[in-house]
């Protein structure tokens, strides 16, 4: 199945600035992670895109959640799939950071789509053990959804899964997809050769595996590069001297300050 193309605009043309402020999971140090509050915040600190995490309800909704099971970030139990999507949408998803919070529910893929409309784009990472119960696979669903959206040119689908972003290529090859960097089983293969496997335009890696040389190879093959886990205007200030393409962090308010202050 091969989709259209949708627009002629694309998250990589979204913004000329450089670096991309990509806002981890929301604005997460100032919310409680992949929730409504955390990603109006983003928004209020001008971050240029939301990264967050899907997963699937019992009945093959996209609800927007990191981890497995429910406990860390809910005052859930047990896994999320097994629950269905208006189970989990009744669940408190944010008392766990603070009682100011006590409102915030898991939220469904489709209730971030109208956030774009302040001309901020989105970074769906689909957790790499995800499988429906319906039998159709995941990426299939997923771009299934954001085409009937219309929202193909406004996101991006990332995944430590590079199989699972080969054959979002396949279906759609105008979507944005990245590949994240995975240290153990991604080991002696360079950026450009673990992208090209998987028809990626992005790599995505953490701070502590991105240097001067990892840079050159991603920008050598016309590639773009986002690096997650960038917590200090110092660490900020690094990426900057690397030149990197996307500064992904739980405080984008910061990065933005780390930038002015650099080309000051």
């Amino acid at each position: 199945m091969e989709h259209g193309v949708a627009d002629d605009k694309t998250v990589l043309h979204l913004t000329n600035e450089k670096p991309i402020i990509i806002a981890h999971r929301g604005f997460s140090d100032e919310a409680p992670e992949n929730t409504m509050a955390a990603f109006h915040k983003a928004i209020s600190a001008k971050a240029h895109m939301i990264e967050f995490d899907v997963r699937l309800s019992a009945d093959d909704e996209f609800v927007i959640f990191h981890d497995k099971k429910l406990e860390r970030t809910s005052e859930g139990k047990g896994l999320v799939k097994k629950y269905a999507a208006k189970e989990l949408t009744r669940i408190d998803n944010g008392s766990w950071f603070s009682s100011r919070f006590s409102r915030e529910r898991i939220p469904l893929l489709h209730n971030i789509f109208a956030l774009t409309k302040h001309n901020v784009t989105l970074n769906i990472e689909i957790k790499p053990d995800v499988e429906s119960s319906n039998g159709i696979p995941v990426e299939e669903m997923l771009v299934e959804i954001l085409a009937k959206e219309r929202m193909l040119h406004r996101s991006m689908i990332s995944s430590f899964n590079h199989k699972m972003i080969k054959r979002v290529k396949h279906l759609h090859h105008e979507i944005a997809a990245g590949i994240i960097y995975n240290p153990i089983t991604n080991f002696r293969r360079s950026p450009s050769q673990l992208a090209a496997a998987a028809r990626a335009e992005f790599f995505i890696c953490s701070k502590y595996q991105v240097n001067h040389d990892v840079v050159n190879d991603v920008h050598e093959n016309g590639l773009k590069i986002f690096v997650y886990g960038v917590s200090t205007e110092r660490d900020a200030g690094r990426m900057l001297r690397l030149d990197v393409d996307g500064i992904i962090s739980n405080n984008p308010a910061l990065v933005r300050r780390a930038i002015e202050v650099y080309r000051r």
